[in-house]
């Protein structure tokens, strides 16, 4: 794994790293980058206020992970929720859901029905085609638009193998803790004006084996399928790409569900499972570089971004018997999507002023249903809302609500002197939800909100080999339509609708500190964030009721204020073949609501950090790693933590006082070797010591002891 504070905090050379997971398996190269999470371009990493983190996955990265989240497992300030095996969700800065904007070559993977807590969302890219990834951690709303307070995780892919100018790749992978195989075939061709790339994967997961004594977590396991291609064409300064994606998970189950915090206790359903859970993405791309004043770059981008999601529960009874009522909801969103970025570069005096400007407008469109079906009988009753105008079906949504969001923007960077550089920017954005949630839930919806958002960044480099950067930035988060239109399980209950809600607000100001040599590097960071209006899932109503349908009411509302405050820090050091690696994180996060009272805020990562060493043969062709994951105790819980069943288990819940997610720390080593320069082979055994653990908030335990086999193999034809 490469990663940005090794790669891009000096002036060292200011190249583009290029990916080859195809034939080598590198050590952290000692060089600097640039990097797009920006959108202006390639850039600088030295000279960005922005906080950012960069992993381009080698084939021991992929090997050793399930799905893609596990990829950013080991980058700096980001921590990984999972609510079951075959899900993943990103804590940056003690946000989750839909406070994180998550992205696939810079097309929004959000959209209006991503939930307030985690999701399996990330799950959905197919880990084997990720070229980088890119994460900004803190506000990047004048950027991106709503969503981005936490942060922004770019996912970079691409189908092309780049081995040659034909040339095709077979790579797969296994691991024993969850007896999970996956494999990839992809071949492309590529010419001097063009290149065209095609691929696809396949894998099956079984049931995850933790640590300990707990043994296999059952239902964890889940199949995948994927195809993609993309097309790239050059004429002089003009290209042109097209790519297409598809994803397919079935029968992936949600596994806090099936369990009260750890098997045997049960849980509340006796079947929860995504089945499936597809994502489709289409999308053209046009650039332009002109290179001139102006007009140095110009990109447009077309794109249709579909994800399908089915879920089937059957409740629990208290006689410990299934329901004979299965339940099963389609979520069907399109989005599609057109944006615009430029660039231009002036010269004010002696200085230079570059500005990046432009603008993006996405439309989620929901198609969805549901059904009752009588396990017994056979009968089937399709779930539907009673509307004003007549009855619409209905999944967890109702069926024909649209979301639309719009935005422009402008960010300028001009160094004032030759050591001091600032960096400001703002967006105007806009947002409508229009749906109806029927009329017993509150009736018709049209929820608008405009928005006016503002960061400015000072970063000092009183040598080349080190920087200061300072920002403070403005962060907005548009209620979508899981907070105005939802009707769906929650771990503790059931989530109604609230057409009242409100937007988020929030300001951050962050300080870091940079520094890389030839022979290692270092990354700190701390930052203080304020959210106001700050929506969160809490207890409620429904006609006076604190019950629906049998279950505990909850609603997501705009309860009062919220502060994050922590530091991310990570450095390197290397001596001769020998390199090592090590990450920081702690966060603090307290919510304030109207009537001033003060609680910890939910799913707050512990203190924690990884540890690498790493020695490499000096050709390169043979290397062998040691990895530390750990974390402390976390008993410093929200009141949203202490009724949930993934963290505090139910017997415990009138006396939270005893709940807390066990401290741990889990040792592995990995080894890989370039057998030719078309074969490489990567293994290794996590886990060593068979500790139980699971990571924060999460629903699942993590891996027992485990070894995995990663192969891949290169022909040119």
């Amino acid at each position: 794994m490469i990663s940005l504070c090794a790669l891009g905090l000096a002036a060292i050379a200011p190249v583009v790293v290029q990916q080859d997971t195809s034939t080598v398996d590198t050590i952290i190269k000692m060089r600097s980058v640039v990097v797009s999470a920006t959108r202006a371009g390639e850039v600088r990493r030295l000279s960005q206020p922005l906080a950012m983190s960069l992993i381009e996955p080698q084939m021991a990265d992929i090997s050793r992970g399930t799905i893609a989240a596990d990829l950013l497992r080991d980058l700096p300030g980001v921590q990984v929720q999972q609510t079951s095996a075959g899900q993943g969700s990103v804590i940056l800065r003690g946000m989750i859901g839909n406070q994180v904007l998550l992205l696939v070559n810079g097309i929004p993977l959000n959209n209006g029905t991503y939930r307030d807590g985690p999701g399996q969302y990330l799950a959905t890219i197919d880990p084997e085609t990720i070229q980088r990834i890119e994460v900004i951690r803190g506000p990047a709303s004048v950027l991106y638009g709503s969503d981005a307070q936490g942060g922004v995780v770019n996912v970079i892919t691409k189908s092309h193998p780049d081995a040659g100018p034909q040339s095709v790749r077979i790579a797969g992978r296994t691991m024993s803790a969850n007896s999970s195989v996956r494999g990839r075939l992809s071949a492309g061709i590529m010419r001097s004006k063009w290149s065209l790339g095609v691929g696809a994967s396949l894998g099956t997961a079984g049931d995850l084996r933790a640590g300990g004594d707990v043994g296999l977590q059952n239902p964890t396991g889940f199949d995948v399928a994927g195809v993609d291609a993309d097309l790239s064409v050059s004429a002089g300064k003009h290209n042109v790409k097209a790519a297409v994606q598809h994803f397919r998970m079935t029968d992936v189950p949600r596994y806090d569900r099936y369990v009260d915090f750890r098997a045997p206790a049960p849980g509340r359903d006796s079947v929860h499972t995504f089945d499936p859970q597809t994502r489709q993405l289409a999308y053209v791309r046009y650039r332009f570089e002109p290179e001139g004043k102006a007009v140095r770059s110009l990109e447009i981008k077309a794109s249709l971004a579909v994800q399908k999601e089915a879920r089937n529960r059957i409740k629990l009874l208290g006689s410990g018997d299934g329901d004979s009522i299965l339940t099963a909801w389609s979520d069907d969103v399109y989005t599609p999507g057109l944006s615009l970025v430029g660039s231009s570069e002036f010269s004010v005096g002696h200085r230079n002023l570059s500005i990046t400007w432009g603008g993006d407008g996405y439309r989620d469109i929901l198609d969805t249903h549901g059904s009752q079906t009588n396990i017994n009988s056979g009968d089937v009753t399709e779930l539907r809302r009673e509307t004003s105008t007549g009855s619409i079906p209905t999944g967890r949504f109702p069926d024909g609500a649209t979301a639309d969001r719009l935005g422009l923007f402008a960010t300028a960077d001009v160094d004032i002197l030759e050591s001091l550089l600032f960096s400001f920017g703002a967006r105007w954005a806009y947002f409508r939800n229009e749906s109806d949630v029927g009329t017993e839930l509150g009736g018709a919806v049209n929820n608008s909100s405009s928005n006016l958002t503002g960061q400015l960044g000072i970063v000092y480099l009183p040598d080349p080999l080190w920087s200061i950067a300072f920002r403070v930035a403005q962060g907005f988060r548009s209620p979508n339509l899981y907070d105005l239109t939802n009707v769906g399980p929650v771990p503790d209950g059931i989530v109604l609708p609230n057409t009242l809600a409100q937007p988020e607000r929030s300001l951050s100001t962050e300080i870091g500190i940079r520094y890389l040599d030839r022979n290692g590097g270092l990354d700190f960071t701390v930052y203080l964030t304020r959210i106001s209006n700050f929506i969160d899932r809490v207890p409620g109503s429904f006609n006076g009721d604190t019950l629906f349908q049998g279950e505990r009411v909850y609603q997501g509302q705009n309860v009062g204020t919220a502060r994050l405050a922590g530091f991310e820090a990570e450095g390197i050091s290397r001596f001769g073949p020998l390199e090592t690696r090590a990450t920081l994180l702690y966060t603090q996060g307290n919510q304030t609501d109207s009537d001033g009272v003060e609680t910890l805020m939910s799913k707050i990562p512990p203190l924690g950090g990884t540890v690498r060493l790493r020695w490499s043969s000096e050709r390169g062709g043979v290397w062998v790693e040691y990895a530390l994951r750990w974390a402390v105790e976390q008993n410093g819980l929200g009141l949203r933590d202490q009724s949930d069943p993934r963290i505090c288990p139910q017997y415990l819940q009138d006396q939270p006082a005893f709940c807390a997610t066990a401290g741990f720390a889990v040792h592995g080593f990995a080894a890989g070797v370039k057998v030719t320069n078309q074969v490489v082979v990567t293994a290794g055994f996590d886990n060593v010591t068979n500790r139980l653990y699971r990571t924060h908030a999460s629903g699942v335990d993590g891996a027992g002891r485990s070894v995995w086999l990663g192969l891949s193999a290169v022909g040119v034809l």
